[in-house]
């Protein structure tokens, strides 16, 4: 069971700032403009951690070092703020990576233990949370955080 990473947790880091306080049309348009940008720089930079520990598989080193940058993303996620217009989206998206980066770490912990059925099973589940990110970047405008892992094959 080989399994490559990529951008497993560019989404996981989907998320941005955003100005508060101003009002107006062209205020709005600055802050959701913000707000992408940050949260596109997230998914970036998660996505170049992840890419640098480099091959999966059934060594459960790589999935714990995966975790770890998974948990890191979703904390980076958590220090943005979105603009209003965009808060629901945003909560559901941190929903989703949250369980993500769980789910990760479960893959590690059934690796561990020689479980590799239970490990195939984590990692589909990982897989569909993805979907869920993917589904919430996109909803929130997040352009570079709704790519796929194309070679991640679950």
């Amino acid at each position: 069971m080989t399994v490559r990473c990529t951008p497993l947790l560019l989404l996981v880091p989907l998320l941005v700032s955003a100005c508060g306080g101003s009002s107006g049309k062209a205020a709005g348009t600055n802050a959701v403009a913000q707000f992408v940008k940050a949260g596109n720089q997230v998914c970036i930079r998660s996505d170049r951690r992840i890419y640098r520990l480099g091959r999966l598989s059934t060594n459960p080193v790589g999935w714990a070092k995966t975790a770890v940058a998974a948990r890191l993303g979703v904390a980076e996620m958590r220090a943005l703020k979105p603009p209003a217009d965009r808060a629901a989206t945003f909560r559901l998206m941190l929903r989703y990576a949250s369980a993500l980066a769980a789910q990760i770490q479960i893959v590690h912990d059934q690796l561990a233990s020689k479980n590799y059925d239970g490990a195939a099973s984590a990692q589909l589940a990982a897989n569909k949370l993805l979907d869920h990110v993917h589904a919430q970047a996109k909803l929130a405008g997040l352009t570079f955080c709704q790519q796929g892992l194309t070679d991640w094959p679950a």
